[in-house]
């Protein structure tokens, strides 16, 4: 080895060094929380108003409680109902069942890791199941311990964690709260602290100094003014293309975005011609949102396109209509 080639390994060498020392210093979950805090964002926004696709799921299908992206073309549907599984292809618009076995529990959430299926039951646990799908590809995990119930769950790919946004805590002089959990999936363990709060007073001031329409329940009977913001959690999801975090409300239809420091930077009312019972959500891998309308009469798949900017606008790139 010449003293030129020798340099060169030393140097490699001493960067290997340094980043694995650098790694041990701030630990598995930080280093995932600082790849995620240097997310190159992409700008881009959605037309709620003129959705690419509504299709109306086929005959005796019961509308989905939770959706996860299985790959480009299909989805996972969750039935609560009956806690069945099954398998929508959103080309053919066809439907059929996943999971031919029984886990001996009611499933309440789903959510995809990689290609790894996750299952919350109504038992606390946590089910992974891996390719092919099947009964010797399950592993679980007990939370029973863990002072919550989660309501809609989610994966966050920069930082390697699982999101658990649980129901509603308390409300407060009529305002409803809820909060977002991490789960550790390499130490497998649930931080005890809420990674953010979801509050119904934050949301509708930010609303009013944004000059956004913020839904409120029926006028009160009693002297006709307006009550406070019914936000109710129903669905959490992260965006491929900005790192943020979207909830969904299905009892007031809208919808708001976090950063990852579970700031609010945008909100939006759904149209209840279109969304007319927004049960779930997830998002393509394109970036495309995928919301389940829960309208017994006429369940279906909605798709909204994840339209790119080439120049980043004013604001925090994201935009809900045109």
């Amino acid at each position: 080895m010449n003293k030129k080639q020798y340099f060169f390994s030393f140097v490699l060498a001493t960067m290997s060094f340094i980043a694995a020392r650098s790694l041990q210093k701030v630990g598995v979950e930080n280093y995932y929380v600082k790849k995620a805090t240097n997310f190159q964002k992409e700008d881009g926004y959605f037309d709620l108003q003129h959705p690419n696709s509504v299709r109306t799921l086929p005959m005796g299908v019961q509308p989905f409680s939770d959706v996860t992206l299985l790959d480009s073309t299909h989805l996972i549907g969750l039935d609560q109902e009956s806690g069945s599984l099954f398998v929508y292809d959103m080309d053919a618009n066809s439907v059929s069942p996943f999971l031919p076995w029984d886990l001996g529990s009611k499933i309440r959430n789903i959510s995809t890791v990689d290609s790894t299926l996750l299952l919350v039951d109504d038992a606390k646990h946590i089910h992974f199941l891996s390719a092919p799908y099947d009964a010797a590809s399950l592993t679980t995990l007990n939370l029973e311990n863990e002072q919550f119930e989660a309501v809609s769950v989610c994966f966050h790919q920069e930082s390697h964690r699982l999101f658990l946004m649980t129901s509603n805590e308390e409300r407060t002089e009529g305002y409803s709260s809820s909060s977002v959990y991490a789960y550790n999936l390499n130490q497998r363990k649930l931080n005890a602290q809420p990674l953010f709060s979801i509050s119904g007073e934050d949301i509708e001031a930010f609303a009013i100094q944004n000059n956004l329409i913020a839904p409120h329940s029926d006028l009160s009977i009693v002297d006709d003014t307006l009550e406070t913001m019914n936000f109710t959690p129903s669905a959490i999801a992260v965006h491929p293309k900005t790192n943020e975090i979207y909830v969904l409300s299905r009892a007031d239809h809208s919808l708001v975005v976090f950063n990852q420091f579970g700031e609010i930077v945008n909100f939006t009312s759904l149209d209840k011609t279109t969304f007319s019972d927004p049960s779930a959500m997830t998002f393509k891998k394109s970036g495309d949102l995928v919301i389940t309308d829960g309208n017994l009469m006429n369940p279906t798949v909605i798709q909204v396109k994840w339209n790119k900017l080439f120049q980043s606008k004013a604001g925090h790139g994201l935009i809900f209509g045109r």
